[in-house]
Formats: C-alpha cells, sequence, structure tokens
C-alpha cells in the first residue's frame, strides 16, 4: 500500500511538472498561474501544495527541462584532453549559448525565488526523470549540482588559482567571482528586455568579460 501511494505521488508530481512545461512552452514563463497549470494537469489549485512547497518551486523543476543542452554538452566535456583554462571557456561557452536563449528561463532559475536551493530541485528533478541526467567527471558534477549561482561559478573558477597565464590568486577570487556573477546577471536582464537580441552577441560578451578578469 505504501508503495502504491508513493507511486501515485511521483506520477502525479511528474504531470504537475510535464504541465508547466507545456505552458511555458505555450504561454511563456510570466503567464503561467497556479489555476493554469493545476487546470492542465487535471487537479484542482489547493493540489498544487500536497506536491512542492509553492508554484515558484514547480517552475524551477520544469524550468531544468531546457538545461538539456547544456547538459549534453558538459557531459562531452568528461573525455576531451583540453587545458585547465580551456575546460573553463567551453563551459562558459555551453552555459551563454543555453541561458541567453532562454532568458527568462535561466535568470528566474538563477536569480529568483528558491534560487539558494538549488542542489535540491536538481536532485529532485533528475530522480523523476532520470533518463534526462548526464554522466559528468567528478569536477563537472560538483559544479552542476552546485546550490547556487555563486557556489557554481566558484567551482569552475577555482582550478584557475595561479595556474601560468592567468591572473587569478586566492587573493582575489571572490572579487572575481562577485563580478562574474554579477555581470551574467546583467546581461541576462538585458536580454530579457529584448529577447530579439541575437544570442551569440551576449555569448561573446560573456566570454569576453571572464577572459579580461582572468587572462594576463
Amino acid at each position: 500500500m505504501e508503495q502504491e501511494k508513493d507511486l501515485l505521488r511521483q506520477q502525479n508530481t511528474i504531470r504537475f511538472i510535464e504541465a508547466a512545461q507545456e505552458l511555458i512552452e505555450t504561454e511563456g514563463l510570466k503567464k503561467l498561474s497556479i489555476r493554469k497549470i493545476a487546470e492542465k494537469a487535471g487537479f484542482h489549485n489547493s493540489t498544487i501544495y500536497l506536491y512542492f512547497k509553492d508554484v515558484d518551486e514547480l517552475i524551477l523543476l520544469a524550468s531544468l527541462k531546457y538545461f538539456n543542452g547544456y547538459s549534453t554538452a558538459l557531459a562531452g566535456q568528461n573525455n576531451k584532453n583540453v587545458s585547465t583554462y580551456e575546460n573553463f571557456l567551453s563551459i562558459w561557452r555551453f552555459f551563454s549559448e543555453s541561458a541567453f536563449e532562454k532568458p527568462t528561463i535561466f535568470y528566474n532559475f538563477f536569480f529568483g525565488k528558491h534560487s539558494d536551493d538549488l542542489t535540491r530541485i536538481f536532485e529532485r528533478y533528475y530522480d523523476l526523470f532520470p533518463n534526462e541526467k548526464a554522466v559528468y567527471r567528478e569536477d563537472i558534477q560538483s559544479m552542476y549540482f552546485g546550490k547556487d549561482i555563486y557556489e557554481r561559478c566558484s567551482l569552475l573558477l577555482r582550478p584557475l588559482i595561479e595556474v601560468e597565464n592567468t591572473r587569478l590568486t586566492a587573493e582575489n577570487f571572490d572579487m572575481v567571482n562577485d563580478i562574474t556573477v554579477g555581470y551574467l546577471k546583467y546581461l541576462l536582464e538585458q536580454k530579457c528586455q529584448d529577447p530579439g537580441l541575437p544570442t551569440d552577441i551576449f555569448t561573446d560578451k560573456m566570454l569576453s568579460m571572464v577572459r579580461y578578469l582572468v587572462e594576463i
């Protein structure tokens, strides 16, 4: 009986997430509401609170569908024989291409409500949708499941401390990380305001900034 309850709970959770994903695709993130999601999933509005803290948590879980391209690209780094710095730049490129393609989704995910609890969001989503979970090497795994954007950026940046031809040190590390996160937020805000601007412009700006901060 307990197993049946757990299975039903899992199935209903997935129905809510898939309903939210469909609505994001057809109506956009800004037009989402508890009523619309519940109606699409076939439940009463109040039922959502049996499965999620609030609609914001549900939206974060639904948003992870849009990480699949980034996730696949990260997994492709597993066996590449590249330098620490080349790996750093490649991962930033993968992220930027996905983030600026769906700026509203990524801005809400990394700078909205519950954006300080991302490890739990990732783990819950991939428990529900294991077929979407890629296999990463250890350093990428730790970064991808970081609890917030500051930790993710920090874990990606830290291997560059004292690396040849970079200016990153233990002393300037926190400042560089803060500037990186702040600039990412700024660019995402710009792209959200004008979604028609080409994605590659923002990707190039982000990569130019991290190069400027890190390269000698």
